[in-house]
């Protein structure tokens, strides 16, 4: 009996040291006080993300994704090892280029941390668009900033007061960097106008138009492509 008692035993011990690691949670559901779903569909799944001076996260994975950072951060990253880094500061309208790798996040910012990040999902229909997109139709305004499977990432500059001629946007999503205010012209020459708050997130249908910005100031917007 002694013999089969220990027998079982190391069996239990055996089992357990080959017991595969618990898969590590993704961001919205590891640490929901930082990362919730601010859209989603099919193809994407747009994330807020928020970290107040000294907050910090658990251990949590990501799918892929780009982001923008709306306030700029420096936060220390710590591996499922246990070994951590810290970060290079980034800046307001700086990039995200997703990192995949599972980790928790300390801000070590002195204010709050804002950004967005986008999911791809799925790859997206290719759609063949008969009006030049705005990266050909207005090059000096609109440049390609980071390109990935199924995704680009353009950043589009407008001066004050400026007029952008007929372009196309492929489906995707938009993040005005700047509060704007724009005439926008159909090419069937119906005007209408949109107000959008500095932040603010929105899907965005392939469509083509012209465009002026009405605003006496610059404007700065980031549209995440999908390809």
């Amino acid at each position: 009996m002694q013999k089969l008692m220990v027998a079982i035993f190391v069996i239990f011990v055996i089992g357990c040291a080959e017991k595969p690691d618990d898969p590590v949670l993704t961001s919205t559901d590891a640490a929901p006080d930082q990362y919730k779903v601010e859209f989603e569909n099919d193809y994407v799944r747009v994330i807020s993300v928020h970290y107040g001076p000294g907050e910090s996260s658990a251990m949590h994975s990501h799918e892929p994704f780009v982001g923008v950072t709306l306030t700029g951060a420096q936060s220390v990253f710590t591996n499922l090892d246990g070994t951590s880094e810290t970060r290079p500061e980034s800046f307001p309208g700086d990039l995200i280029d997703g990192d995949l790798s599972p980790h928790a996040v300390r801000s070590i910012s002195t204010g709050d941390q804002h950004s967005i990040f986008v999911e791809i999902k799925q790859p997206y229909p290719a759609v063949t668009a008969v009006v030049p997109n705005i990266v050909e139709a207005a090059p000096s305004i609109a440049k390609v900033e980071l390109e990935k499977p199924g995704i680009r990432v353009v950043r589009i500059k407008n001066l004050a007061n400026n007029e952008t001629p007929l372009h196309s946007h492929r489906d995707g999503v938009s993040v005005a960097l700047t509060e704007m205010q724009v005439a926008i012209t159909s090419p069937d020459g119906e005007v209408s106008q949109a107000t959008r708050p500095a932040g603010d997130v929105a899907w965005e249908e392939e469509r083509a138009h012209s465009g002026k910005n009405l605003s006496d100031q610059p404007t700065e917007i980031i549209l995440f492509e999908l390809l």
